[in-house]
Order: C-alpha cells, then structure tokens, then sequence
C-alpha cells in the first residue's frame, strides 16, 4: 500500500509523495485550517486588536450565523464582548505591571535573612555566631582578637557599626 501523509490540521491522510504534499501544503482549505487552529493560542489583546479594527458583521449580527464563519473579515464580537476583551486586556496589564514594580518590604527582607540561622552550639564572647548563608570557618572562632572585618555578622553588629581598635 506505501507510507501515507497524515495532516493534522485537515484530519486528513493521502499518498505520501513530494507532488502529493505540496499540493495539499499549498491549498487553500490546508492553509485556513491551519490559521484556525493557530487562532486559538492568540493572546487577547492580539484578539482585541485585530477585532476592534474590523467593522461589525451585519448577518452574524441579525441572524447569528455567517457563511463565511471564522474567514469573515467583518467582526463576530458583539459591543459587550468587545467591552469584555477590554477590561480582560487592561487587568491583566495592570496586574503584570504592579508585580514587577513592587518591590519587597525592607523588614520582610531583614526578617528573612535572619529567620531561623542561629547556631546554639558555636558561641565566642558569649555571642552566638550567625551563619547568614556562608560558612564561618572554625579555625577563626578561636582567635578572639581578629578584625572588624572577619567578625561574624549578627542582628546586635548589623544595627551599629562601632568597631574601636583592631585587637581589642
């Protein structure tokens, strides 16, 4: 029988040859089934712009029905479901522009970075060390005279920044 060619935009299968493929790739059925089913992954404002250029279709708009069905270059969209598309268009706008210019509370963020990072086990001055997402070597936890800058970070460190002498 020979391999078939099966379409599935036209639901269709037919003698898989070069002449035979081309034919059918270049028909007019194939290519208007092949924008429908494209049509249905528009976003809407892509679908609101498109139909709010169009003028209303009279007979879909009377009768209900249109020959010409989803290739009619009039609008099937009535007022309100243009109204609709709309108010779906500028909501969503609205929410996407309000989540990426929000930005997070400034006591979220220290609350978080401080949440549950306490050591009760490694202690120096009678100070826990904090571990905010690093690792503190063991080794300098016994030199009790280091630098401001090798100091572990902890909440009583963050809010003042007196540091004195190096070594004391």
């Amino acid at each position: 029988m020979g391999k078939r060619y099966y379409c599935d935009y036209c639901d269709r299968s037919f003698k898989d040859d070069p002449e035979a493929r081309k034919k059918h790739l270049t028909s007019l059925q194939h290519a208007r089934n092949r924008m429908e089913h494209y049509d249905q992954f528009k976003d809407a404002a892509t679908i609101l712009q498109e139909e709010s250029t169009k003028l209303p279709c009279k007979r879909f708009m009377t009768q209900g029905d249109c020959a010409f069905g989803n290739g009619c270059r009039f609008s099937h969209y009535s007022p309100y479901m243009l109204w609709e598309l709309k108010r779906h268009v500028w909501t969503t706008s609205q929410n996407s522009e309000t989540a990426t210019i929000t930005p997070p509370r400034s006591s979220d963020v220290i609350r978080e970075f401080f949440e549950n990072v306490t050591d009760e086990n490694s202690t120096q001055h009678g100070q826990s060390i904090i571990s905010a997402g690093w690792n503190y070597p063991i080794e300098l936890q016994n030199y009790p005279n280091l630098p401001p800058s090798l100091w572990p970070i902890t909440p009583k460190s963050v809010g003042t920044s007196d540091f004195g002498k190096w070594g004391l």
